[in-house]
């Protein structure tokens, strides 16, 4: 087996899910090789190629994305009418104006990006996704904001500022949009390339570009949750409930709950933790975000 990725390498040295790390920010200066992942060129080569097409791009501004209409186009090809094409001129026009683009989900299309992502996944209990951020200089994409997930940014190029927000009162499991103090922060920092950023889940933050344009690659990691771990063992129990099954044509419509409650009272104490993570960690890397 070769040597790993030297991303995965340290993310294995952070330690992320060994329950100590997961409770602090960390920032790594000058800790990885980025020329595999994304440049500036290529990142503009993307944009401007001909079936780019939504939902694998945004373009938002101060936390509101760009309506869609503005920013796409539609193409017959082959006699079929294809919607939502990136509209490279207005894409450009709007980062001219401050706009950030993101390109989304980058695993499923993004080659080193995927194997980058598959690797993770063989090491790391979470659904890895992968973005990039283009922000042009003096603007900001989002708003303060937590995410629902733990959250690697990787420095491509130029710099950016970030702030974070760790207060006790401010960290929460709820995802989503706050209404901070943007002076009032906890930690504050500026991001060069090779720099790598690990927020935990939960801790509010909001990026800024002073004097360059930034490009930046986001990783969530997303653990399951209790309902993802519920689906999970209903999928086992109907993969194991054969007998069950077979009953069924003799039972009253009475009785059928009762053997259900029962058989799945029973596989629930039998079944091993291990599959139903496994079974909940299949179901959430197919979804679509």
């Amino acid at each position: 087996m070769g040597k790993p990725h030297p991303l995965i390498a340290l993310i294995d040295e952070i330690g992320i899910f060994d329950g100590t790390s997961n409770k602090h920010h960390m920032l790594l200066k000058e800790a990885v090789p980025v020329s595999a992942l994304m440049n500036m060129s290529e990142f503009k080569q993307v944009i401007d190629m001909p079936l780019l097409r939504r939902p694998y791009f945004t373009v938002m501004k101060e936390g509101v994305a760009a309506n869609p209409d503005l920013v796409t186009r539609t193409e017959r090809v082959g006699g079929n009418e294809i919607t939502g094409l990136a509209n490279a001129a207005a894409i450009h026009a709007a980062m001219a104006q401050g706009a950030t683009v993101k390109l989304n989900q980058m695993e499923d299309w993004h080659k080193p990006t995927r194997d980058l992502v598959a690797e993770l996944s063989e090491r790391i209990p979470a659904e890895i996704k992968a973005y990039v951020f283009f922000t042009p200089k003096e603007s900001r994409g989002t708003r303060p904001h937590r995410d629902a997930s733990h959250v690697i940014v990787v420095q491509l190029a130029g710099t950016k500022d970030w702030r974070l927000y760790a207060q006790p009162q401010h960290v929460s499991a709820r995802s989503g949009l706050i209404d901070v103090d943007l002076d009032d922060c906890s930690h504050r920092f500026t991001m060069e390339p090779g720099d790598l950023l690990y927020l935990p889940h939960g801790w509010p933050h909001v990026p800024h570009t002073r004097d360059q344009d930034s490009l930046h690659m986001t990783l969530t990691l997303t653990e399951p949750t209790p309902m993802d771990l519920v689906e999970a063992m209903l999928e086992t129990f109907r993969e194991d409930c054969h007998d069950l099954m077979g009953q069924q044509s003799r039972l009253y419509v009475e009785d059928k709950a009762e053997a259900v409650a029962k058989a799945l009272g029973h596989h629930a104490q039998d079944v091993p933790d291990e599959r139903i993570l496994t079974a909940a960690l299949r179901r959430m890397r197919r979804r679509i975000a």
